[in-house]
């Protein structure tokens, strides 16, 4: 910095401040020189040193996996956010991509990893379902150390953090009445594991089921996959081989809607003249499925985005102590997987 001050012919003081983006207070053609000083010596930025004088790393710890395209978009909203204000996102998750969504059966792990985000003075964390749980049961330190933490697709019980996610409600609305106009009556729900992380799981299904038992002539009937969620096919099989015989079935993911024609292709099912299904999230296989299935696109884009502006938000202080509950909404997209009850 002395280098550059020196060859620019400004004190060290000016030159750290223009170097800073401080540029308001000189003329253009000192900030020109101080420029192109520090480039020709090739002066770069301290972070460490800054981090020291100003209490921040400009980093957000970030325990989100690329599990699946959804995850995938939503770590790519985060990103373009944090970059736009100069935040570095360290992206971490516990074991591998091989063991999930299964992983958490570990818990000091994910503890683990989030102390070592810690432990690098991250500014604020933004975590998946999963490390909430591990989170929340280490509340009282983080908020004594003041650290901002935003939740994506978890609703607690009790609220202690920022949270994002689907405004699941309405789409669970959107997809019933799709399916209730087309004139269908027996209509099957395939959930996933329902573990205490998937609250979003639980969500989708309840109102789902709100909104179809509203309609006097609808019946609905759920399931749920097993603890490890390795059973999707054999739970399709039973929903299309009971007596209730659905004639639509709602997927709260696109993974279960998958299982379903698995399930649909064995016992010689045609979707969808003999079965209605409609997924959720529009994962980036869903289209390419045979029929396209139709199903509730997501915003992930969005959806990190929203909860990476709300970290900066929280450590700008321009929110109230109140914990946000951002609903962001989903899209309806008609594909050939749903017709007429035959």
């Amino acid at each position: 910095m002395k280098d550059v001050a020196e060859a620019a012919n400004v004190s060290v003081s000016a030159a750290s401040k223009i170097l800073r983006g401080d540029v308001s207070r000189f003329g253009e053609a000192t900030c020109q020189r101080v420029l192109e000083a520090a480039e020709r010596l090739g002066w770069r930025r301290n972070l460490l040193v800054s981090s020291i004088q100003t209490g921040r790393t400009q980093t957000v710890g970030v325990m989100i996996p690329p599990y699946d395209s959804f995850w995938v978009n939503v770590l790519s909203g985060i990103h373009k956010r944090l970059a736009e204000a100069d935040y570095l996102p360290i992206t971490v998750w516990q074991g591998d991509l091989e063991h999930m969504p299964h992983f958490e059966a570990d818990e000091q792990e994910g503890l683990k990893q989030i102390n070592r985000l810690l432990d690098r003075r991250v500014d604020a964390l933004i975590m998946w379902p999963t490390f909430a749980v591990a989170y929340r049961q280490h509340i009282a330190e983080l908020a004594e150390r003041k650290v901002p933490v935003v939740v994506i697709d978890y609703q607690p019980d009790e609220p202690f953090c920022d949270t994002v996610g689907t405004n699941e409600a309405l789409a669970a609305k959107t997809i019933a009445k799709h399916l209730l106009d087309l004139g269908h009556r027996r209509i099957a729900c395939i959930s996933s594991r329902e573990s205490k992380s998937q609250t979003w799981a639980l969500e989708r299904r309840q109102q789902f089921e709100r909104a179809v038992t509203f309609h006097p002539e609808a019946k609905v009937k759920s399931w749920r996959l097993n603890s490890e969620g390795s059973n999707g096919v054999e739970v399709a099989t039973e929903i299309l081989t009971c007596d209730f015989r659905p004639t639509a079935v709602f997927a709260v993911s696109d993974h279960e809607a998958r299982d379903v024609y698995e399930a649909a292709i064995t016992l010689g099912l045609s979707i969808p003249s003999d079965l209605s299904v409609v997924g959720f999230a529009d994962l980036d296989f869903a289209a390419h499925l045979t029929p396209p299935l139709s199903t509730l696109r997501q915003r992930p884009r969005e959806i990190g985005a929203e909860a990476a502006s709300i970290v900066l938000r929280r450590l700008d202080k321009s929110l109230s102590d109140s914990n946000v509950e951002s609903k962001i909404e989903a899209d309806f997209i008609l594909r050939e997987s749903t017709g007429p009850a035959p």
